[in-house]
């Protein structure tokens, strides 16, 4: 299983107590499959960038999962069809790990130096 963070942005028409019917619907199915809901954070109600399907505003929410590669495509092909769901993302979350543990050396960080520029001498005289 891997590590991955789904952004949902979900129709205002569901409203607020819509919501965690919704949240719930998309968990239960990563659970369904296997898969474990690490988080669930529900920024609620936004403004949009740009409307989508002639909404202006609509809720975020945001989760951490571990679910197999396969179902996640099965997870993406779901939230395609939900019509409450008005957009989606699903990233695969890396694990981070130290240069040391990898056995490479540690980054070195640059600074960058001032450069002294010498002035240009006039390519055009006045006249």
């Amino acid at each position: 299983m891997r590590d991955y963070e789904l952004v949902m942005v979900v129709s205002p028409e569901v409203g607020d107590e819509g919501l965690p019917a919704t949240v719930e619907r998309v968990s239960q199915f990563i659970q369904e499959r296997g898969g474990e809901i690490r988080t669930v954070d529900q920024w609620g109600r936004r403004r949009l960038a740009y409307p989508i399907r002639r909404f202006t505003e609509a809720f975020y929410v945001v989760t951490h999962f571990a679910l197999d590669p396969q179902a996640v495509r099965a997870l993406e092909g779901n939230l395609d069809l939900a019509e409450d769901v008005l957009r989606h993302l699903v990233v695969r979350l890396e694990e981070v790990k130290s240069p040391a543990v990898e056995g490479k050396p540690p980054a070195v960080e640059v600074t960058p130096q001032a450069v002294e520029v010498e002035p240009q001498a006039q390519a055009v005289e006045e006249n």
